[in-house]
C-alpha cells in the first residue's frame, strides 16, 4: 500500500480536502485523529490508506541508518517524493512523533549534544576527547552549518539543539528508538 501512494502521480482526497499530489498532501495537512485517504484518478477511487495522529508528546531519540541523511538519488527517491528533498542532516536526532503510516513516522526532529564515541552525524568514531564530549567531529560540525572553535563545548552544545528537522522517516530506516 506505501508503494502504491509513493508513486502516486494523481490527485489526494484526505477528508474531504482535495490535494493536487501526495507532497502537497503531506506538507499541508495537519490530523487531528485518524484519516482516511482516498487516492483518485478521474473518476476511478482506490484503496483507502490508514494515517494516523499521534496524541503521545513523548520524546524519542532515534539513531537512522545512513540513507536518511541523504540526498535523492535515481536508487533511492524517498526524500524526494516526501520531505522536497530534505535528509536528515544528522544520523541521532531527538523529537516528537506527529503522525504516522504503517511504515512511516512524521517526526519533528532536533540535534542534541551527548557524550558519544561515534558522530551523531556520519556514525563513525570519533577520536578527539573533545569531540566525544558533544557527539559531533569537526568536518560534520561543518556540514550542518555549526561554526565554532571546536574547544567552546557549551557553544556547540547550543547549537547541536538549534539543528532542526520535521520530515517522513522510514520505520524501517530507525536502528533504535529510545524514550528521552
Amino acid at each position: 500500500m506505501i508503494s502504491m501512494i509513493k508513486n502516486w502521480k494523481g490527485k489526494v482526497e484526505i477528508d474531504g480536502v482535495v490535494y493536487d499530489n501526495v507532497q502537497s498532501a503531506i506538507v499541508n495537512f495537519k490530523p487531528t485523529s485518524d484519516i482516511h485517504i482516498v487516492l483518485k484518478s478521474g473518476a476511478e477511487e482506490h484503496k483507502k490508506v490508514e494515517v494516523s495522529a499521534v496524541a503521545d508528546v513523548q520524546e524519542y531519540r532515534i539513531t537512522v541508518k545512513p540513507y536518511m541523511t541523504r540526498h535523492s538519488s535515481p536508487e533511492f527517491d524517498f526524500m524526494a517524493k516526501f520531505n522536497n528533498d530534505n535528509p536528515m542532516p544528522m544520523r541521532i536526532m531527538t523529537g516528537t512523533i506527529e503522525k504516522e503510516t504503517r511504515g512511516m513516522v512524521y517526526m519533528h526532529l532536533h540535534g542534541e549534544a551527548r557524550e558519544t564515541i561515534t558522530c551523531v552525524c556520519c556514525g563513525k568514531e570519533l577520536t578527539n576527547p573533545v569531540s566525544r564530549h558533544y557527539g559531533i567531529g569537526p568536518i560534520c560540525m561543518g556540514k550542518v552549518g555549526i561554526v565554532a572553535d571546536i574547544n567552546a563545548i557549551d557553544e556547540i552544545k547550543e547549537k547541536l539543539v538549534n539543528v532542526k528537522w520535521s520530515g517522513w522517516v522510514i520505520k524501517s530506516a530507525i536502528i533504535s528508538k529510545e524514550e528521552v
